[in-house]
This record gives C-alpha cells, sequence and structure tokens, in this order.
C-alpha cells in the first residue's frame, strides 16, 4: 500500500529551489499568476507560492491564485494548509474547470495527510455535473483527467478497508473506482490481490500520477 502510494506523483514532491523572488516588480493581479505558474513549472515552488500570495492580496476574490498557491503547498509538503488553501478557494470558484482544480488539489492533499475519509466525503461534497470538457487542467507541469480522481478514491477507499465484490455504483467501493479505469474489469478475491491490481495499474503508466 505505501509503495503503490508513493508512486502517485503528487507524493514525490520535489524541495523548491532557493532565494527570493527576482526581477522587476510584478504588479497586477495577471501577470503575478502567470509569473507563479512559470515558477511552479520549473519546481520553483517557494517562488511561485510567493507570487500567488501577492495575487491573492491585489484580489482576494479571485480563484486563481489560491489554487496556485494551494498546490505550491502541496509540491512544499504541506498538504494541510494546502487543503485549508483549496477550500477557501472553492468560495471564488465560478467554472467547472476550476471546481475539477481545487476538487484534485484537495483530495490530493488529503490523501497525502492520511486523511483517507476525507478525500471520500469530499468527492460527496463538492459535486460537479460532468468531468467533459474540463480536461486537461493546462497549466500545471502534469496532466490531470478523469483517472487520476478515480484513482485517488480507489486508494482511500482501500486504506479505510472499503472493498467487496461490486455489482452496481458504489462510490464507497475500492474495486468501483479501480474498475473505472481498467479496460478489463476485474472481480473483487481479497485484500491483497485488489493492491496488486492497483499497483500494477499505476506502474502501467510509468507512476505518472500527480495525485
Amino acid at each position: 500500500m505505501t509503495r503503490v502510494f508513493l508512486t502517485l506523483s503528487v507524493l514525490i514532491l520535489l524541495a523548491g529551489c532557493g532565494g527570493g523572488i527576482t526581477g522587476e516588480r510584478i504588479a497586477d493581479y495577471d501577470s503575478l499568476i502567470e509569473s507563479g505558474w512559470e515558477n511552479y513549472n520549473q519546481n520553483r515552488y517557494d517562488e511561485a507560492y510567493q507570487l500567488f500570495l501577492l495575487a491573492r492580496k491585489e484580489d482576494d476574490e479571485r480563484p486563481e491564485a489560491f489554487l496556485g498557491s494551494g498546490w505550491s503547498l502541496l509540491r512544499r509538503q504541506h498538504p494541510d494548509s494546502a487543503a485549508v488553501v483549496f477550500k477557501t478557494g472553492f468560495e471564488y470558484i465560478a467554472s467547472l474547470s476550476d471546481t475539477v482544480d481545487a476538487l484534485c488539489g484537495l483530495s490530493g492533499s488529503y490523501l497525502a495527510d492520511g486523511d483517507n475519509m476525507k478525500v471520500i466525503d469530499s468527492f460527496k461534497k463538492y459535486t460537479v455535473e460532468s468531468y467533459e470538457d474540463v480536461f486537461p487542467l493546462k497549466e500545471h507541469d502534469f496532466f490531470l483527467d478523469e483517472t487520476d480522481l478515480e484513482i485517488v478514491q480507489a486508494m482511500a477507499c482501500y486504506r479505510l478497508g472499503l472493498y467487496s465484490s461490486t455489482e452496481k455504483a458504489d462510490p464507497d467501493n475500492a474495486v468501483y473506482h479501480l474498475n473505472q479505469v481498467l479496460i478489463t474489469p476485474i472481480e473483487y478475491t481479497d485484500p491483497k490481490t485488489l493492491m496488486q491490481e492497483l499497483m500494477d495499474f499505476v506502474e502501467s503508466t510509468g507512476g505518472d500520477y500527480s495525485l
């Protein structure tokens, strides 16, 4: 279980580069957001976080700065703080893509912090009609799609012991979520085999999971 958890790339968090924000002072909100993501995508998570904080000071009722600072905190290995930021950001989100972005970040923060029940609860609380037309989330340095969300839920359910044979949709069942992404659905036999199936799927993608 630990091995799979660590292969998810959101948990392989790189330390941000040292040093402060250099260059001319960036003043307007949009430029701060753009520069924040540029630093983020260069693994400069400390600098990115500072830029997103400045953007929040410019306008504290737009979601982009909350999303950016949340992801930066998660990459800096502060999942508890990231979860707080993502939840605050929900108050200002008006688009489906930003909703999914925040949900990805929030659930990833909970999973990284071991709050597995909160992962499941978040998908029930922050429901969206359809993930269609919102992927990929292009601002990040990784690709996110529906598969990531299913694997996050499958992992959380597994860690809570929520797995069994399933004949219908059951959001509280690891087998159900794993089968949503498998070409050939599996039949539940035992926990060890289920974990192996999860491991095999993640490894088949090169471990390239952002959640």
